[in-house]
């Protein structure tokens, strides 16, 4: 897979808040959502792996690709079998707002199937999401 591949595939994926984890807001996509994208989602972990860099999270090293404002990283061994890719926001200022936002008090509620940008939008007090697109 290219980088011109991986902003087409990760484009057309349906993405979803990880609520689970408010202190590090981000968003997966699934095979289970799309079981005909296995081939490119296993393509994609690897690109990840060759392409990206390492970065620790906790007490984990992960490997980690940045493409179009937007990093992504994989938890899976063997790659063969991911079947879950995790993204967030590339810019730490911008994650840093989302998760003061979502563990705060100022009225984050929570849909399922909403994104990461579907939380801007409740931050900036608009009523309107995208389920699962976010702005890049």
């Amino acid at each position: 897979m290219t980088l011109k591949e991986a902003e087409e595939f990760t484009s057309s994926c349906r993405w979803q808040y990880a609520k689970t984890y408010p202190s590090a807001p981000h968003e997966y996509t699934c095979l289970a959502w799309n079981p005909s994208a296995k081939q490119q989602i296993v393509d994609f972990a690897y690109l990840i792996r060759d392409a990206g860099y390492t970065e620790r999270f906790g007490n984990s090293d992960y490997r980690v690709l940045v493409i179009n404002g937007m990093k992504y990283w994989t938890m899976d061994d063997p790659l063969e079998n991911t079947d879950l890719i995790n993204r967030t926001y590339a810019d730490d200022g911008k994650r840093s707002r989302i998760a003061e936002f979502v563990q705060s008090d100022k009225g984050f509620e929570s849909e399922v199937g909403m994104s990461l940008a579907d939380i801007e939008c409740q931050m900036r007090g608009e009523n309107e999401y995208r389920k699962g697109v976010v702005s890049e």
